[in-house]
């Protein structure tokens, strides 16, 4: 059950941003271009910032004192 919740949200996340890419090309009269760009720029930021909270999630697994048990 807790994987068809994930596939549905999934889905319906992109539904959004297609239909916001739509109101935007249409309703509002961006070029499609400007749009791609965008895009681009934004897909590139979201990869920098999980790849920056990996490499800061792995810098203090590994600066983190082991305990023993």
């Amino acid at each position: 059950m807790i994987r068809k919740g994930r596939y549905r949200t999934v889905l319906l996340a992109v539904a959004a941003c297609c239909a916001l890419f739509w109101g935007a090309i249409d309703i509002v009269g961006v070029p499609v271009r400007d749009l791609l760009v965008d895009l681009v720029w934004v897909i590139f930021g979201v990869g920098a910032l999980v790849g920056l909270a990996g490499l800061t999630g792995w810098l203090l697994n590994r600066l983190k004192p082991k305990r023993i048990r």
